[in-house]
């Protein structure tokens, strides 16, 4: 699978209007909390939404954890 990296245009672009102590979480599909491999930030984005108990509102980076030696065979 193609991963794109995260520039940091694309950030500035996704953080512009955040407040500063705004809460970032990350977040994965490989489960970089094993820290197995090199994770890549592949995307980024504030979570904004109200529910019926209060105000979710928090800044999203999206990484996953990409084995080398995986990727050099792709290549």
């Amino acid at each position: 699978m193609d991963r794109k990296e995260l520039t940091v245009g694309e950030l500035r672009k996704a953080i512009e209007g955040a407040p500063d102590n705004l809460k970032v979480k990350l977040s994965s599909d490989t489960g970089v909390d094993q820290g197995e491999g090199r994770i890549i930030v592949e995307s980024a984005r504030r979570i904004n939404y109200k529910t019926q108990h209060g105000e979710v509102d928090y800044f999203e980076i999206y990484a996953n954890d990409v084995d080398d030696e995986e990727e050099d065979e792709e290549d």
